[in-house]
């Protein structure tokens, strides 16, 4: 099943990067291959906030809606996010923000999942590195455009 990691310093503080990624609502406005995203419900549990969410990914044709968990901690150091419902069998993506010096920070990111739909899991293994690449470039230069 996919599995990558990346770490990445940027020119931008972990608050920053922290609420960007954060904005699920927006992610259809640069995420690739996201067509809408919407968040249904939110929660405060202990030091968290739970934001339950819709992204409607796909291309063409293949085009699916997944729902799932969004664990934003309140200090903005971690997203840890799971999926609830949708074509995955499970997804798992975690995001660290470390503060480097007041002005950058390290963005740590995994992600591991296995999708329901054969075909639409058969394309994504095997152009899952170039895929992972489009997503994570996505947020650095929404980043860019936005700070």
């Amino acid at each position: 099943m996919p599995k990558q990691e990346e770490s990445k310093t940027v020119r931008y503080t972990k608050d920053q990067m922290f609420d960007l990624v954060a904005d699920i609502d927006r992610y259809d406005e640069f995420l690739p291959w996201c067509n809408n995203s919407k968040i249904i419900n939110t929660s405060i549990e202990g030091n968290k906030k739970i934001v339950i969410a819709d992204l409607e990914i796909g291309y063409d044709q293949l085009v699916y809606t997944y729902r799932s968990e969004v664990k934003l901690h309140k200090d903005k150091s971690e997203i840890n996010v799971r999926n609830l419902d949708g074509p995955f069998k499970y997804l798992e993506n975690n995001w660290k923000f470390i503060a480097v010096n007041e002005f950058e920070c390290e963005i740590q990111f995994n992600i591991d999942f296995e999708l329901n739909v054969i075909i639409f899991d058969i394309l994504m293994k095997k152009f899952f590195d170039l895929a992972f690449q489009k997503m994570t470039d996505a947020f650095i230069d929404r980043a860019n455009e936005i700070y």
